[in-house]
């Protein structure tokens, strides 16, 4: 099992947020070797993995709320107030691609994988239930973004969004078929997001903004 760089050991910040970095990188790599070397993810103990990482098991609770999560390198989502303090919607914004970004710039502060890509789909391809953990990850990270979606859609003046049919629709269900959208678009641009590190390298932006002018190419009328 390979890492990713220096971000498996370094972090900025205060010299607890280092150590607590340190920790969390110790405890996703031990799960992930785990996972590499057993053939059923239901033998990986969360007790051997905190053995591994020099942890007890209760501490590994405090870093992840399963075993599955800790060989994702994954966490709950949030979305920090730099984020939602930074997302308004403003008339003429094209919303899939908006929300799109979003979404990833939630994803990326939910997701810090510590192993190379190659690694990371032989443990999906391993063990399927990471791959609907991972799915389960995905829809948490959009149902947060459809609350903050409803509640800028709501304090916009582009509520009344025309959707098929002329109808009139709620905003939460605006925002809900956006985000579902914008949801597939990102989930389409996953794999060589995911391939850049865990979607934090720089031309991530990039493979999404592709991804987002292929939508709209497809569906112009």
């Amino acid at each position: 099992m390979t890492a990713v760089g220096p971000r498996a050991v370094e972090a900025k910040g205060s010299h607890r947020e280092r150590k607590r970095a340190r920790t969390w990188a110790a405890i996703h790599l031990a799960a992930a070797e785990a996972a590499a070397l057993h053939d059923r993810l239901a033998d990986v103990t969360v007790e051997a993995v905190a053995e591994q990482a020099e942890i007890s098991p209760r501490t590994f609770f405090n870093y992840f709320k399963s075993k599955e999560d800790a060989v994702l390198g994954q966490q709950s989502p949030v979305i920090h107030d730099e984020i939602a303090d930074s997302f308004h919607i403003e008339a003429g914004d094209d919303l899939v691609e908006k929300v799109a970004f979003l979404l990833l710039a939630v994803f990326r502060t939910s997701v810090h994988r510590l192993i190379t890509y190659s690694d990371y789909v032989a443990l999906l391809d391993r063990h399927p239930e990471l791959s609907r953990r991972r799915l389960q990850h995905i829809d948490a990270v959009e149902a947060l973004v459809a609350d903050l979606v409803t509640a800028r859609l709501a304090e916009s003046q582009v509520q009344d969004i025309p959707l098929a049919g002329h109808e009139r629709h709620t905003v939460e269900e605006t925002a809900l078929l956006i985000v579902t959208v914008a949801g597939a678009v990102m989930r389409t641009a996953m794999r060589p997001v995911l391939d850049l590190q865990g979607g934090t390298g720089g031309d991530a932006d990039s493979i999404l903004r592709r991804t987002c002018a292929l939508f709209r190419e497809v569906t112009r009328p």
